[in-house]
């Protein structure tokens, strides 16, 4: 491995540690400020964060927190780099028009969906100028300090209906993609090696959204995604298996690479109060437009190891 190679990891490894482990940044602050509470100085910045934080509590749910620079930073194109992940495009889309991505497969932690939405790396700006992709993430991943700051500043918001509608209904203007995970955790237990199951046919509460406001939905599959952990039983303990990568603990991700393909939308006429038949009806529509995307480049990205 050249330097190069030996820097990617090196900062794939702190980014994915990051990750992995932010639930334990709570009780790991506390624990270390209950050592330096004597100081002023750090009492003070606590209590600062502490007000910031509660005076930025629903900025998740009202559109997010952009910041290009963040977004840019050279230290995602090292993280990307490192499977590396490519982002591929089949149409232009209208900035004047907002979007749901349903983004396939979930896979063990949906690095594809991070790396190619939530960062400029792989340089999703210049393939569709005027769109904002917003990762759509479950309200949990915004309780962690620090963590939270750092997915609002990639454009992260909560996935949760009202902040949909919020992104939807024009009070954020036009051009944003809710990039949603529609299998969501559910489908992270289908996670297989060379095949791709989906969780997909009883999910339609984005369809429900579309519909409402009009919003065109577009069909996500990275391949790759489902290669980048092996299922492992140990020695035949655990019978299903669980995904593991590298080192001691197994959640850093192999190096494979994982290709993104951004279909055609299905442009949606807005419908204040759709019926069950016209979501039913769309629905069919989006399950078709996702298997003839999977069908088109399953051999043209039939990723070996």
């Amino acid at each position: 491995m050249d330097l190069k190679g030996i820097l990617d990891f090196f900062i794939l490894s702190f980014i994915t540690s990051f990750c992995a482990f932010s639930p334990l940044i709570v009780p790991l602050t506390v624990f270390i400020l209950s050592w330096f509470w004597s100081s002023k100085f750090i009492l003070s910045v606590s209590l600062v964060y502490c007000y910031w934080l509660y005076f930025d509590r629903r900025t998740d749910s009202h559109g997010g927190r952009w910041s290009d620079w963040l977004r840019r930073c050279s230290i995602w194109t090292h993280w990307t780099q490192y499977f590396p992940l490519t982002l591929i495009k089949s149409t232009d889309l209208d900035p004047n028009r907002n979007y749901i991505f349903g983004y396939h497969p979930h896979g063990v932690a949906a690095i594809g969906a991070l790396g190619n939405f939530g960062t400029d790396a792989t340089h999703f700006s210049s393939l569709f100028p005027g769109i904002r992709p917003h990762l759509m993430l479950l309200k949990m991943q915004f309780f962690n300090p620090f963590t939270r700051d750092l997915l609002l500043g990639l454009g992260a918001c909560c996935v949760s209906r009202n902040s949909c509608e919020c992104l939807l209904s024009g009070k954020c203007g036009q051009g944003n993609a809710l990039v949603i995970i529609i299998g969501g955790r559910r489908e992270v237990w289908l996670t297989r090696n060379n095949t791709m199951i989906l969780y997909l046919k009883s999910r339609k509460g984005f369809i429900q959204l579309a519909l409402k406001y009009g919003a065109s939905i577009v069909p996500v599959i990275s391949f790759g995604e489902n290669e980048l952990y092996e299922r492992r039983t140990f020695f035949g303990l655990i019978p299903n298996g669980i995904p593991w990568g590298l080192l001691f603990m197994g959640y850093i991700p192999f190096r494979r690479q994982v290709v993104t393909v951004v279909g055609k939308p299905i442009h949606v006429v807005q419908t204040d109060n759709p019926t069950p038949s016209d979501i039913e009806q769309l629905h069919q529509d989006y399950l078709q437009a996702v298997e003839q995307l999977f069908v088109e480049n399953k051999d043209k990205y039939k990723l070996g190891h």
